[in-house]
């Protein structure tokens, strides 16, 4: 039985680094996200590439002949989008909810699967990041909740305002500021600053304040 604590959870936005494997990092992150490092990217771009070593996907699916989609998928400049979550979905054995915030659209990945569990990613049109919830806006990522009901229909509705009120206030996405490491609590304003404080300290753990 699922006891439902919704009116305890508060739905947040976990920050991925913005280079081109932030959908493989997020995914990553909503999969384990305590042992979330700045190789979890690389790490779940190679996952695809080995599950497709042994499995046979429709070229449709991957836009592409399956040998070409292979040295395209470990190239680190490559971007992820809907053929990586319609693999991972399948991989993890898991339904994707990705939002779309330019389009107020959310796509089921694994939608007619019979996979109990969701996770969510937030799209800005150039960038993914993982949706969790935890008990407070100041909530440390250990204590995040990444995975859900797939029936528990009152997470999806939270994180579809949540995504709403993220748009709203603010028209222009390319200027997300103000982050903090969870590490060390040093506060950064703007991507380019908090990257640096990563690479220099192997701090990999953000929230935007």
């Amino acid at each position: 039985m699922t006891i439902n604590i919704m009116n305890e959870l508060i739905p947040l936005r976990r920050y991925v680094n913005p280079d081109n494997s932030c959908l493989f990092s997020s995914i990553g992150y909503l999969m384990e996200c305590n042992n979330f490092n700045e190789m979890t990217g690389y790490k779940y771009r190679m996952m695809i590439a080995e599950y497709l070593l042994n499995t046979k996907l429709d070229d449709t699916i991957l836009d592409r002949p399956q040998s070409e989609y292979l040295e395209l998928i470990q190239d680190i400049t490559k971007w992820g989008g809907a053929p990586e979550l319609r693999i991972f979905s399948d991989m993890f054995k898991v339904k994707i909810g990705s939002f779309d915030i330019l389009s107020d659209r959310v796509d089921i990945f694994g939608e007619t699967k019979d996979y109990n569990k969701i996770i969510y990613v937030m799209y800005t049109g150039s960038h993914y990041d993982p949706l969790v919830m935890n008990f407070s806006n100041n909530g440390l990522s250990d204590t995040d909740i990444t995975k859900f009901d797939y029936e528990d229909f009152n997470i999806l509705l939270s994180f579809r305002e949540y995504v709403k009120k993220f748009k709203d206030e603010c028209d222009d996405l390319s200027s997300l500021k103000n982050f903090k490491c969870e590490i060390c609590s040093e506060e950064f304003e703007n991507q380019e600053y908090l990257l640096v404080h990563a690479q220099n300290k192997g701090h990999w753990k953000f929230k935007q304040i």
